[in-house]
């Protein structure tokens, strides 16, 4: 009997062909639809019984990209930030959060500074993609609060070549 993650895996590992549009709008879709996984699924139940802050459900040998599911605890913020290179797939399964998406300005007088595009509150289901450079934090919610995050890579390596950048001063929006 195939669950739910099975599936997905299955899935995008078939129509993983890098970044392009075929493969985000194929693999949000994808997402969406694991967010729904019947909460009786085995894998699902022990994720929240467990509220590990990260755990790593599948990494693609082939291609590269990786799915995580991470809790959070209520209030936990996590300043603005990229992926350098790489490019993530945030879907809330369950509970809260909220995102403010940024753009980094340089002034005329050489001055740079981050400027809020707006923000958003994702809810269970909802899927948001980060292509590379986008600059976003993150504020969780609600108690409850699970997500997956799909990434094109191992992060650690954007953060080791310092291509990801974590921006330290909280932006003025």
């Amino acid at each position: 009997m195939t669950n739910s993650l099975e599936n997905f895996i299955k899935e995008v590992t078939m129509r993983w062909s890098g970044l392009n549009t075929q493969t985000t709008t194929g693999v949000r879709k994808l997402l969406m639809d694991l967010a729904k996984a019947p909460s009786d699924e085995h894998w699902l139940k022990e994720l929240h019984r467990d509220k590990s802050p990260a755990s790593q459900l599948y990494h693609d040998s082939d291609h590269g990209f990786m799915l995580l599911a991470h809790t959070e605890k209520k209030g936990h913020y996590r300043s603005p930030h990229n992926h350098g290179a790489g490019w993530v797939f945030y879907t809330v399964q369950s509970g809260a959060l909220e995102m403010n998406t940024y753009k980094q300005i340089t002034t005329s007088k050489g001055i740079t500074h981050l400027v809020s595009r707006g923000s958003e509150i994702m809810k269970a289901g909802d899927c948001k993609l980060f292509l590379p450079g986008d600059i976003h934090d993150t504020k969780c919610l609600s108690e409850d609060f699970m997500q997956f995050r799909l990434t094109s890579s191992d992060f650690k390596e954007e953060i080791k070549s310092g291509r990801m950048t974590r921006f330290i001063n909280e932006p003025q929006v």
